[in-house]
């Protein structure tokens, strides 16, 4: 079942999931670093959440930022930050797998939105969505779930990373990828979804993209200096995440 982000506290509660280290040292720093030079650039921001990647994108120059996200409360999160400390964000509640008009942006940000597709159909609307919000030439950048993650052997274990991932016993498309922690002393389980890499790559090709490129995430350093690269290793011999950029046109 997909996780409703509008029910309760969840949103509340993912919004302070974006505090374990591992989301600024693996997480934004790989994100940012792969995106670049957002400079005089319009970017939109998808799945954009409470405005986490919304808000470093629009301090970091570009000319225009937009936020949309499935969840009216993750979106009412965004507009109350943005009520507090002004950036000239606009945030809009849309779902990206309606396509809708032409748009011009130059760059499509999104941080765990494709892990949200259930099968290869779903997966090729939010394509054809992505599609339709990029000029020619611009580009899509994303951070999601590895699914390699069902090929490591035995199954992971994060648990000193702050969260968890509980797999189904055989992988299929659709096999769910449960991320799970506690925040607060509450359980907080955001259900993903397994399609490989090879169905992310078809369905952005039938939608116009090309050059598409997988990454590896990467370590930011310390901040206070010290080599902790030992902590680290499991994660990065296991990771449980990728990156994903492609163009469009």
């Amino acid at each position: 079942m997909t996780t409703d982000f509008d029910k309760g506290h969840v949103a509340e509660q993912y919004k302070k999931v974006k505090e374990q280290p591992w989301r600024s040292r693996v997480e934004t720093y790989s994100l940012m670093k792969l995106i670049g030079d957002v400079s005089g650039k319009k970017v939109l921001d998808v799945a954009c959440g409470e405005g986490h990647f919304t808000r470093i994108l629009g301090r970091a120059g570009a000319s225009k930022v937009v936020g949309v996200d499935i969840s009216e409360r993750m979106i009412e999160l965004a507009r109350n930050q943005e009520a507090q400390e002004s950036i000239g964000i606009e945030y809009r509640v849309e779902d990206v797998r309606s396509a809708g008009p032409r748009q011009d942006f130059d760059l499509v940000v999104a941080a765990w939105l494709l892990v949200y597709a259930q099968d290869r159909a779903e997966l090729a609307r939010m394509c054809q969505g992505l599609a339709s919000r990029l000029k020619s030439g611009g580009r899509f950048v994303t951070f999601t779930t590895n699914p390699a993650v069902y090929d490591f052997r035995p199954p992971p274990d994060y648990q000193k990373y702050g969260f968890d991932i509980k797999l189904a016993d055989r992988v299929a498309d659709g096999a769910p990828i449960t991320w799970s922690g506690y925040v607060d002393g509450s359980l907080l389980e955001v259900d993903n979804y397994y399609l490989p890499v090879e169905a992310y790559e078809a369905a952005f090709r039938d939608a116009g993209f090309h050059s598409f490129a997988v990454h590896a995430p990467e370590l930011s350093p310390s901040p206070d200096g010290k080599d902790d690269l030992e902590y680290w290793n499991y994660f990065f011999e296991h990771p449980p995440t990728i990156l994903i950029d492609c163009i469009r046109g």
